[in-house]
């Protein structure tokens, strides 16, 4: 007899090891009150997609953060350059065999395994359809593995329920928007502000020039003379790369320095390239967007103003862009296939801002669940699956003294 197979051994089996991990967990608490949480980044714009939940969740005191990334192209030194990471910012080798109560990551196909069972939440950093993320069922092991996905429209969890990824009806689907997103539509984005921040005349129109990441991009077939051409249209012209775009590998950037071609190409025309991960501020003061296919399009949706498509055939193809989501992308946007075709449809876009207003609001709707105030709904998800009270201000100012007076008495 194979004991493998025998399911008496393998519940034993199973048994046994809740134990061992019960009494690890036990053991953590005895030495430690705070709840321990890693996040995981697969690059900088990982980091941007959990800010917004990130930062309600480090006013509790009874928490404690690491960081970390097993991402090829991103060190965690890179993702986490900001002085607040400080020593928290850990390699995936290091953090493999440390003990957490609540892991956090925003991408599938790069993750730390760990053994020592923490519980486990995925957040979606994109709702564009690509690479097969609208239902991922090659990785369906790896997608039943986490405690939570936060979903951020009810068409994913459609899609997942349909290809039996998840049940929908279970605690695992927790639909809560797009965190992320919030802050385009909560008033807490000031225009002048970035408008002034990066320099850009409020006198003119803005448009925001943000392809995907790809060899078979906008950004590698016109992106180029598009940037040109606009800048010669009296326009404040922001360039917006993906993070993705800058590794180092062939499958995102053909092999190309864009970090340094985009230097010369924004300082050449007068166009200011972002430096900021999250596309949110860039999104919050453009006036237009031209894009090929991401999920930032979709997210300007939101701020219904014009978009324009650059058409791309191959990156649909080679990024295995679900074709509904093209579709319904291009239902509210201008497409364009050449240079010529991209700067006359932004300009008649400006001229005409409303036009195609209708379609944007519906895609707006359809993407996003409930904007505005995903970010609670994330963060009351993850307390109730790690059962912790959601903390009251006078809570939160209790743990933060007694934090403080365990930290004086070990001093």
């Amino acid at each position: 007899m194979n004991l493998f197979y025998d399911t008496a051994w393998r519940r034993a089996r199973h048994v046994a090891a809740d134990l061992v991990h019960g009494a690890d967990a036990t053991l953590q608490r005895m030495r430690s009150a705070d709840v321990r949480v890693l996040f995981e980044a697969a690059s900088p714009v990982s980091l941007a997609t959990f800010r917004p939940v990130l930062t309600r969740l480090q006013r509790d005191p009874r928490l404690s953060f690491w960081f970390t990334t097993s991402d090829a192209s991103w060190e965690s030194r890179r993702i986490y350059a900001s002085p607040e990471f400080g020593d928290r910012a850990v390699s995936s080798d290091d953090v493999r065999w440390m003990k957490f109560d609540l892991y956090i990551n925003t991408d599938f196909w790069n993750m730390t395994w760990l053994p020592r069972r923490p519980r486990r939440v995925h957040m979606f950093h994109g709702v564009a359809g690509k690479y097969d993320l609208d239902a991922p069922v090659g990785i369906a092991p790896v997608v039943a593995s986490f405690d939570r996905l936060l979903f951020p429209n009810e068409d994913r969890l459609g899609r997942y329920a349909l290809a039996g990824l998840v049940d929908p009806r279970s605690p695992t689907a927790a639909l809560v928007g797009f965190p992320k997103v919030d802050c385009l539509v909560d008033g807490s984005l000031d225009r002048a502000a970035i408008q002034r921040s990066l320099g850009l005349d409020p006198r003119r129109p803005t448009v925001l020039y943000a392809p995907t990441w790809s060899p078979y991009s906008s950004l590698h077939t016109i992106g180029r003379r598009v940037i040109r051409a606009l800048a010669g249209e009296n326009l404040n012209v922001v360039v917006k790369i993906h993070d993705r775009s800058f590794d180092r590998g062939d499958r995102a950037s053909a092999g190309l320095d864009w970090q340094s071609r985009m230097d010369r190409i924004c300082g050449l025309w007068g166009a200011h390239l972002a430096r900021q991960s999250d596309a949110s501020p860039y999104l919050f003061v453009a006036d237009a967007l031209v894009t090929d296919h991401s999920s930032v399009a979709f997210e300007y949706t939101l701020l219904d103003r014009p978009i324009v498509v650059i058409d791309c055939p191959q990156l649909v193809e080679k990024a295995r862009i679900n074709p509904e989501k093209v579709q319904q992308l291009r239902t509210g946007s201008r497409v364009a296939a050449t240079t010529r075709q991209t700067v006359a449809a932004v300009m008649e876009s400006l001229e005409h801002p409303d036009a195609l207003g209708a379609e944007r609001r519906r895609v707006a709707a359809a993407m996003f669940h409930r904007p505005g105030s995903a970010t609670a709904r994330a963060v009351q998800t993850i307390y109730d699956l790690i059962a912790l009270p959601t903390p009251s201000p006078a809570a939160v100012a209790t743990a933060l003294s007694n934090r403080e007076a365990r930290t004086s008495h070990r001093a």
